[in-house]
């Protein structure tokens, strides 16, 4: 497993401290709906690169407007099949979610490279190892799972496979490089 930089472990601490103690449960508001469009502003302006081992843009075409909408996301990586897994908060309630579910050909950016996709909404179990892929990396995480689903982690494949209800996973694959 790669060293964790400085720029890294402030993001997690953030992310840990708004998911896990700020941010409503029954919504994401708009001061955090904002907030968490932030990176967004980076891809436009083209320092997307800056973001790159992070977030990638997952742009998805509204289910109601038939617009673009752009959504940036943490991931994880695949490099066996050049995929991507991200996740949704709020128990699969956001946006983004709802978009894929209707129409699941997306364009995604990660850095500078941008490729279409196909999001593929995951099994329960391959939630629970995502998860479990993120924790292993920053055990902090656990604090926002368990908030989150209400039940506390206790490093279980069990209680991973509980909290993946709320967190269900997709795998952006990689159709057009």
């Amino acid at each position: 497993m790669a060293e964790i930089g400085l720029g890294e472990r402030i993001s997690v601490w953030m992310e840990v401290e708004i998911l896990g103690r700020l941010t409503p449960k029954d919504g994401v508001g708009p001061i955090f709906k904002w907030i968490f469009k932030i990176p967004v502003l980076y891809y436009k302006l083209g320092l997307g690169w800056l973001l790159e081992k992070r977030f990638l843009l997952l742009t998805t075409i509204g289910r109601k407007t038939g617009k673009q909408r752009h959504t940036p996301l943490e991931y994880v990586y695949n490099p066996r099949d050049d995929s991507y897994r991200v996740s949704p908060g709020w128990g699969g309630k956001t946006d983004w979610y709802k978009n894929v579910l209707r129409n699941p050909n997306v364009t995604v950016q990660v850095g500078r490279r941008k490729f279409t996709a196909v999001a593929e909404p995951a099994p329960p179990e391959e939630a629970a190892e995502f998860m479990m892929t993120v924790s292993k990396r920053h055990p902090s995480m656990d604090k926002v799972w368990g908030r989150w689903s209400d039940q506390p982690m206790d490093g279980t494949r069990e209680s991973y496979l509980y909290a993946a209800r709320f967190f269900p996973s997709v795998r952006l694959r990689v159709i057009n490089k």
